[in-house]
């Protein structure tokens, strides 16, 4: 996949969006490298394939030191399915940049979770990071939002069955409670989304008091874009993942109900039909700060340092 406007290519990434669509894209653009290095080029690789494209690229361009090959990944690369990924391209000498979930100390590595694209436009500057921020970690209580809680789960996962049957646990708890809204095709119980919504999940999200949002399989460092989303809805989000620890320097706890895999959940439980019962303690609850004080900063010293590994390349 080309981009038809600058020197870009794409290999084995998502369906559904051309090469000028992606946030990279934007991303390189908006930040002046084709202004700073008029030779530019890049290629992004990323799980979606074959890993030894990356060879096929270096054989094809093989003295041009000025493409500039950097990997991304928005999967957990510790799936058996993505087993070649394993070291997220790090044990690919062609890779100069590797941008993943994971926790690694290489100097051709930067943690760059997915969320961050999908929460936060790639030209953003720093005042529209804080008030982005700002949106999600104090939002409006809304007496409207009277549903009480939601699913939206399809019914293939790369983790298979055990994801699914965590999520059918944890619909099945809470269904004790009130009955859950499963929306998708995981327990599907209302076509509201469908219909209703066009498949606009923030809106339909904007009616229910909790959202079930766990990830396919809790690592660290882990973290997609389902919590997120359900703070961005208003939803209290009853989550599972990277550990029970995500992103501890950006998302309030506190402000998160986390379901144990295989644990005892009865606090939680309890606390899910105490909020649910008494609208003075969930408007407490809901009106706690979603993200850290700090949460912005940290969203842009991750812009920042991306920046920064790129520019490097081009010095080096």
């Amino acid at each position: 996949m080309l981009s038809e406007k600058w020197p870009i290519s794409y290999y084995n990434f998502w369906d559904g969006q051309t090469a000028d669509q992606i946030w990279f894209t934007d991303f390189v653009v908006s930040h002046g490298f084709f202004e700073k290095y008029s030779k530019a080029e890049f290629a992004f690789f990323s799980t979606l394939g074959d890993v030894n494209l990356i060879k096929v690229d270096a054989l094809m361009h093989p003295f041009d030191r000025n493409r500039k090959r950097i990997f991304f990944t928005g999967e957990n690369v510790h799936y058996d399915a993505f087993h070649d990924y394993a070291q997220n391209m790090l044990d690919y000498k062609h890779i100069n940049l590797s941008l993943g979930f994971d926790h690694v100390e290489d100097e051709r590595y930067l943690r760059f979770p997915i969320w961050l694209l999908e929460m936060f436009p790639a030209n953003s500057s720093q005042e529209e990071v804080k008030r982005i921020c700002e949106k999600l970690s104090h939002q409006k209580y809304d007496e409207q939002r009277n549903r009480f809680c939601a699913l939206v789960s399809g019914l293939c996962t790369l983790q298979g069955s055990n994801s699914l049957k965590m999520r059918t646990s944890m619909v099945e708890a809470l269904n004790e409670i009130s009955k859950v809204d499963c929306a998708g095709k995981l327990l599907r119980n209302t076509e509201d989304l469908q219909t209703v919504f066009h498949d606009n999940k923030a809106e339909f999200l904007k009616r229910y008091k909790f959202f079930i949002c766990p990830e396919n399989i809790s690592v660290d460092g882990y973290v997609t874009e389902k919590v997120f989303h359900s703070i961005g809805s208003g939803c209290i989000p009853i989550y599972n993942g990277s550990l029970n620890n995500p992103e501890p320097d950006v998302l309030n706890h506190d402000a998160i109900l986390f379901w144990e895999k295989d644990g005892d959940n009865s606090q939680l439980i309890k606390k899910v039909e105490e909020l649910w019962n008494n609208p003075k303690l969930y408007k407490e609850f809901f009106e706690q700060p979603r993200l850290q004080p700090n949460a912005a900063e940290v969203v842009i010293e991750y812009f920042n340092a991306l920046e920064k590994k790129i520019n490097d390349l081009f010095k080096s």
